[in-house]
């Protein structure tokens, strides 16, 4: 896959109150593959301030790790079959967060690479959500490469 990508990321909480919350960004980004791990670095802004996160994204070992950093910081890792704890900081202030895996798929091909978790959340030790999050790749040049 060349270093230039689109990235988007999609996100689903079903919330135990029965709503769900979609979210999705795009945007430009660049891809690595180092010593077999896959790393994608992205920026987001955020919405109500125009603030901007930096982003990594890691996939090794069946494992995922999401970094941000910027008007949020957080690692959070999302581990086959374990549940991980990271504390997710705001402007807001602090919440401790807990994820735990239930299915963690990915797709590696020439132009894309897709990454699919699902996973349960949990805030200062509640449960308050099940998740999915779809990270996907797109290699510039990829006739797949465009917005829909």
């Amino acid at each position: 896959m060349t270093e230039d990508v689109l990235v988007s990321v999609r996100g689903l909480h079903t919330l135990d109150t029965a709503q769900d919350e979609e979210i999705e960004i795009f945007s430009a980004g660049k891809y690595f593959f180092r010593n077999g791990t896959h790393y994608l670095f992205y920026d987001e802004q955020v919405e109500d301030n125009g603030d901007i996160v930096s982003n990594r994204i890691t996939l090794k070992d069946g494992g995922v790790e999401i970094t941000k950093k910027g008007a949020v910081n957080v690692k959070m890792s999302f581990l086959r079959e374990e549940k991980t704890e990271c504390w997710y900081e705001t402007p807001f202030g602090e919440m401790l967060v807990g994820l735990e895996v239930t299915d963690m798929r990915t797709t590696e091909e020439e132009d894309l690479l897709e990454i699919h978790v699902s996973y349960r959340l949990e805030l200062n030790y509640e449960h308050v959500a099940d998740c999915q999050i779809r990270i996907r790749a797109i290699a510039k040049g990829s006739p797949r490469f465009h917005l829909r």
